[in-house]
């Protein structure tokens, strides 16, 4: 075992603090930490200038015949169905799949967590990034190349690739915030190493999903069917239940990801301590969570207005990347700090490294 880790196992075994600091301490502590380490936003920064100035991906080969079949099997409701997807279609790029993960002025808020998923699925004008065709003169198109694929599998194809690459994204930009709140010194060895086995991690985490999905999906198919046979709405009530029960999930699984990079854990074990200290410190989470949602939902708002004009472009990369970075960071900090916390049936002793998955 190399430094860094005999340094982590010792912090992870020996500090019990009896105090952990508040919510609003712990989110200016995670800033100011991003603040005193310029280099751990970088990556953000990059990728969203990537996104914006690089080849621009339209999603019209797929957006076309959904709109087509919204319109023949949609109903009374169809055409309009159809018109608001167009204008949804006209705002989304392809290659903001890339960003999705990290934070991002124009992928919006990262899906970087089950809770972040929901907010998106549920109240998504609350986490859509800035629409560029509000941004200065025609700057929303970057550099001005564009590529529309002329197929529909093509658009999918390129997602499901640019989707892979924004899990390496989020590996390396994980890593370092993980050490960073650690503390100690560590190497390009030690850094590569969490890096490659936490994408390995991440993928698991992405397999579960998927499988989870696919599980849950046939039976819905099932009583969508039967519940369409007696006039009810379906949609509305699988909203409701992704509000009611999909919600307090997404709290018990907020810091699965802080967890992985933490304590180098695979997903099931990190699924496992984001539970018991979302459990025992049920109140402070959900105000964490809250907060954290208030914060990076509402400067997409600021953003939108900033980049009406060019200093205000460069503001919001910048300012994006430090908050949201910051607020990782502080996710990290309430999430390690209370799992070092003295509990009768958790601790984080209990929870040495183990392989990826």
């Amino acid at each position: 075992m190399n430094d860094l880790n005999r340094h982590a196992a010792t912090q992870t075994s020996n500090a019990e603090p009896r105090e952990v600091s508040g919510v609003l301490e712990t989110l200016a502590a995670g800033i100011s930490l991003v603040v005193s380490r310029p280099y751990l936003f970088i990556l953000p920064l990059l990728v969203d200038l990537w996104t914006w100035l690089g080849v621009q991906i339209y999603p019209t080969a797929l957006i076309e015949p959904l709109q087509d079949v919204m319109v023949e099997q949609g109903g009374r409701n169809g055409p309009a169905a159809a018109e608001e997807l167009g204008r949804l279609g006209e705002r989304l790029r392809i290659n903001d799949t890339i960003a999705t993960l990290t934070p991002s002025i124009f992928s919006g808020l990262p899906s970087d967590s089950f809770l972040n998923s929901l907010i998106g699925l549920l109240a998504s004008p609350l986490a859509e990034g800035i629409d560029r065709s509000t941004m200065y003169s025609s700057w929303g198109d970057g550099l001005g190349t564009q590529f529309d694929p002329a197929h529909w599998y093509y658009v999918l194809a390129i997602g499901l690739l640019l989707f892979a690459v924004a899990t390496i994204l989020l590996a390396l930009f994980k890593a370092p915030l993980a050490n960073a709140v650690r503390g100690g010194e560590t190497s390009l060895g030690s850094l590569v190493h969490d890096v490659l086995f936490g994408w390995f991690r991440i993928m698991g985490l992405v397999a579960i999903v998927v499988a989870g999905m696919l599980v849950i999906g046939i039976p819905l198919l099932a009583v969508a069917v039967v519940v369409a046979l007696f006039g009810i709405n379906f949609v509305a009530l699988v909203s409701l239940a992704l509000f009611v029960f999909g919600s307090i999930g997404a709290l018990y699984t907020y810091f699965l990801l802080d967890a992985m990079f933490i304590y180098r854990v695979g997903p099931i074990r990190a699924a496992k301590m984001s539970y018991a200290v979302a459990r025992f410190n049920f109140a402070q989470s959900w105000r964490f969570a809250g907060a954290s949602l208030l914060i990076a939902t509402g400067v997409l708002h600021v953003w939108s207005v900033l980049v009406e004009n060019p200093p205000g472009i460069v503001v919001a990369l910048i300012a994006n990347a430090v908050l949201g970075t910051g607020l990782s960071i502080a996710s990290m900090m309430f999430f390690h700090d209370r799992a070092r916390l003295p509990r009768p049936t958790f601790n984080a002793r209990s929870f040495r490294p183990a392989r990826p998955f």
